[in-house]
Parts: C-alpha cells; structure tokens; sequence
C-alpha cells in the first residue's frame, strides 16, 4: 500500500490514524492519479467525523517539517508545510464525512450540475488511494463512484454550461465582448476563466469522464478523451497567444467547433 511512499509520509498517516475524528486518509492529486511532475506537492486528505483542533494538527507536523502554514482556510480547512530538510510540500485537505457524502449524492444521485468544474469530487473519490478506512465508510463511498455516468447528469452539465458560453444574454462570450470595449483586462482574464472552466466541463462530459480538477486539463482531453472538437489544442493555444485583438474570432472557433462535435453525437442544448 505504502510502496514508493516517502517514510516521513508514512510515519504522517500513522500519526494521524491515532486521532479519534480520523475516519480516513487517502492519497490524492497528481501522486494519486500517475500525473505527478517534478512541481507535484504531496496531496493528503483526511476525512473526518468532526474539526480537528490547530494544536494537535500542529504537534504532529512539527514531528516532520519546521516550515508550516497550520489551519489554511482560503480553499477549505488545510495544512501547507514542507518535509524537513527537503524541498517537498505536503498539503493536507480535511473534509467532513457527511459533507463529502453529499457532494457526491448531489452528483451521482441527484445530477446536480455546476457551471464548470461539476464532477471534480466524484473524481477525487473515485481516483483516491486509500492508506487508512478506519470502519470501511469511505471505501463504501468509493464503490459508490465506480459508476457509469449519469445520462441525466451528463444533459444537466451540458444545459447548465453551453447557453452561457455564447448563446445567452449574459454569455462569457458577451461579457468579454463588453470588457474589450472597455479595456477592462482584468474583467477580461476572469471571465475567460470561467469561459474555460464551462468549456472543459462539457467536454469531460461528452466524454462521460469525470472532472479532473484544473491541471493539465489540455493534455488530458487530448490523452483521454476520444471525442473532442477539430484543433482542440491548437484553438486554445491561439487563444492563449494571439492576445486581445483575435480573442473574439478564437472564442467563436472554440465554440463553433463544439457545435459541430455537439451535433455529431446528436446532442441537442
């Protein structure tokens, strides 16, 4: 289970198991899923039944790292600290069971969509490594993420996502439009963003492949995904490169050739 992991890792699970809010420990992000890179952190997430406090959290890092951010709120409860005498970060992520448990009801039973990034935790799930289940709960869960794909879930993330790529009034389209006209870069780079993230959530779900989060997201439609638009990744490059003055022109080739892949596999928005 622990094979190629780093001992001080090692020594990290079994420090944590020993807290009583501990329900598991898994080994997430690019280590998890064979994406790791030579800028990989360490991802560990530890599910719990309830908080548990700074100070302890705090006691067990200090045993591996002297470099630590402790109680990280600004994308969810975590810890940041890096290995003693080494240049490699950890990043601890805590959720609560029952939270946990609902986002992927929400998903998996539910088909609830979001505007972009709609399936991320039944892939976080799904794709863990588990190094801890103190009563089985999360591997339970994980069985439960071993599914097809939701038909409903797939057309909920399509409705949600498409109109306001051009279509809708208040479309990415229209509203980078405005901010060009403005000069508003900065309005400019966050709803291009968001243009993006809808654009990639629609395409993993063409796919029937749940999200995979943010990173490398090109290189893994082009690896993984066996339907995706003609010129996939040279259209986002030219998007990324040609700068302000085609960014309109290079938005409608990204979404007219969507259109033709939607019409392709008979996929009616």
């Amino acid at each position: 289970m622990f094979v190629g992991m780093n001992m001080i890792v090692y020594q990290l699970v079994n420090e944590y198991k020993g807290l009583s809010e501990v329900e598991a420990i898994t080994l997430a992000g690019s280590g998890a899923n064979g994406r790791k890179d030579n800028y990989s952190d360490i991802d560990i997430d530890i599910i719990v039944s309830k908080e548990i406090d700074n100070d302890r959290r705090e006691q067990i890092i200090k045993k591996v790292s002297d470099y630590m951010e402790v109680g990280n709120d600004y994308w969810g409860d975590g810890d940041e600290f890096l290995l003693r005498s080494s240049d490699i970060q950890v990043d601890i992520a805590y959720f609560e069971m029952k939270w946990l448990k609902e986002q992927i009801s929400n998903i998996l039973d539910k088909n609830i969509a979001c505007t972009g990034y709609s399936t991320c935790f039944w892939h976080n799930v799904k794709n863990a490594v588990i190094v801890y289940d103190r009563n089985g709960v999360f591997t339970e869960l994980q069985k439960k993420c071993n599914t097809a794909y939701p038909e409903k879930l797939k057309s909920n993330t399509m409705k949600k996502n498409y109109p306001i790529l051009r279509r809708s009034f208040s479309s990415y389209y229209n509203q980078i439009a405005k901010a060009l006209m403005r000069n508003d870069l900065v309005s400019v780079n966050h709803r291009l963003a968001a243009f993006l993230a809808s654009y990639f959530d629609i395409l993993f779900a063409i796919n029937e492949i749940p999200h995979p989060g943010e990173k490398k997201l090109i290189d893994i439609v082009e690896n993984q995904c066996n339907i995706k638009p003609e010129n996939f990744k040279e259209n986002l490059n030219n998007l990324f490169i040609q700068g302000n003055d085609k960014i309109l022109q290079n938005l409608n080739i990204i979404v007219d050739n969507l259109d033709v892949v939607l019409r392709k596999e008979n996929i009616d928005i």
